[in-house]
């Protein structure tokens, strides 16, 4: 159907229904920005910057931007986009329209030829688009009516006729005179819902999770460096890489995964569920919710743009009847280890239209679902496989025959969960000390010695008949020293 039948109404189902969460702008101007640079052949000086200042937020980057004779028929149609889904992040043409609901003016520069200042202007005015809708003048305009009535482009622009895009430029004048070539979009006075998201204490962190950056350099120091190094260098004889990222900063820091060597569990392990790779990490004793932990739940990535967190994969799957527990009992267990998936097939697995989770339409995206819900129910007979071999060796209460089968069951849990063969142990009393890793070892340390030391402190409360507060560790000390 041509665009010049759509009917304005549609600016509104977009921006009401796709984009009511303020911090999709950010998401789908870094899209078209990795776009632009993805279809470079060298992207290693590419880069993305993002800043706000003066109420007013830029997304800039020095990819190729958009063809002049294309720029104008582009920025005003929607659903007419060139990009291709196994090629491009955002495919449908309409991210550019999600900060129209968050600022009074859009102001999107096509930088053909920086050197020579050939620059091109396209402005969308949200302060009027409210006008109109709200005075209902949009029931009976095409799409096209309306992008005339609130946009306006400029062929050839002077930089000089507008101080705000001429000192957005001149700030980056260095890494636009190396590509040449560039795309600048601003969101002039951003509404006072956008700016509570800027200002909110975790926005720099929801950004590290959002954005496709790469994970900070100490992991690829760290034990498990060939994981992530397998995952974000290229593999194939088609120099596909499983993960994809840029050089993005915000108010000129740079955005990393917000993971540490510190936040890894006992095991790190690699997945593979077909249409997606990814790793997960997971404690071999007890699968629990540490608080002290942000890496904690399940993140599924498209581009490695976060596509959704484990609320709405297991809602997801809780609505298909995936889910062999209730729904609150599974995100307890998710959220005790930590793993991150990245769909790589995105010919057969693709992102919904608000792109919090896949399109549900065929038997692939169905298969992509049951081998999602097995993984998920996996972690949960392991937490509680582990919790009740635990449980029951502490009350010593059951025969030996008894708990070893719990312990094997556990181990077997533990194994499944890892999706490979490694050492995995849930007791020492069983596992040659040798052939333990140094956490297990050290494990086995601690609890040797904590209950030496508490046996001690019961025989120690026994004897004692004066009470010094101020003195107890040390004369405590003094008698262990001579009763050894």
């Amino acid at each position: 159907m041509s665009n010049s039948y759509v009917g304005a109404g549609i600016l509104n189902v977009i921006t009401e229904s796709l984009y009511d969460n303020p911090i999709v702008v950010f998401r789908e101007y870094v899209q078209n920005s990795m776009d632009s640079i993805l279809r470079e052949y060298d992207t290693g000086n590419r880069e993305i910057k993002i800043w706000f200042c003066e109420n007013n937020l830029y997304f800039l980057d020095n990819g190729s931007g958009i063809a002049t004779e294309n720029f104008f028929d582009e920025m005003r149609t929607i659903g007419g986009s060139g990009k291709k889904r196994q090629k491009d992040i955002g495919y449908k043409g309409i991210g550019r329209l999600s900060g129209v609901p968050y600022c009074r003016k859009l102001y999107f520069l096509n930088i053909g030829d920086y050197s020579n200042k050939e620059i091109q202007l396209y402005t969308i005015s949200g302060e009027l688009y409210e006008k109109i809708k709200n005075n209902q003048l949009d029931s009976e305009m095409s799409f096209h009516k309306l992008m005339d009535e609130i946009g306006e482009c400029i062929p050839s622009f002077d930089l000089e006729k507008n101080e705000m895009i001429s000192n957005a430029i001149d700030k980056y004048e260095k890494m636009l005179t190396e590509s040449n070539s560039g795309f600048l979009v601003i969101l002039n006075d951003i509404s006072s819902v956008l700016e509570n998201t800027i200002n909110d204490n975790d926005f720099f962190t929801n950004l590290q999770w959002l954005l496709p950056v790469d994970f900070d350099k100490d992991l690829y120091c760290s034990e498990e460096k060939e994981l992530f190094e397998e995952l974000t260098t290229k593999n194939d004889e088609n120099g596909n890489t499983p993960i994809k990222f840029c050089k993005i900063s915000y108010n000129d820091k740079n955005i990393y995964r917000p993971i540490k060597k510190s936040f890894f569990r006992d095991y790190v392990c690699k997945n593979n569920f077909k249409y997606a790779v990814g790793f997960h990490s997971f404690n071999g004793n007890k699968i629990y919710i540490d608080k002290n932990n942000d890496f904690t739940g399940i993140r599924i990535y498209i581009d490695n743009m976060l596509l959704c967190d484990e609320n709405e994969l297991l809602q997801n799957l809780d609505n298909y009847g995936l889910l062999s527990h209730t729904l609150n009992g599974q995100l307890q267990s998710v959220r005790g280890i930590g793993a991150m998936i990245y769909i790589n097939d995105k010919v057969n697995i693709s992102a919904n239209a608000r792109r919090t989770f896949i399109e549900v339409t065929d038997d692939d995206s169905l298969e992509f679902l049951n081998l999602l819900a097995e993984f998920v129910n996996t972690i949960y007979d392991t937490r509680y496989a582990l919790s009740n071999y635990a449980s029951a060796k502490d009350k010593q209460d059951q025969s030996i025959e008894k708990l070893q089968k719990l312990r094997i069951y556990a181990l077997n849990c533990l194994r499944k969960l890892a999706k490979e063969e490694i050492k995995l142990t849930v007791d020492d009393e069983y596992s040659k000390f040798d052939d333990l890793s140094v956490i297990d070892k050290k494990k086995v340390f601690k609890k040797k010695i904590s209950k030496k030391i508490n046996d001690k402190i019961k025989e120690y409360l026994k004897t004692i008949t004066t009470f010094n507060a101020e003195s107890v560790y040390k004369d405590f000390i003094e008698w262990l020293s001579k009763n050894q």
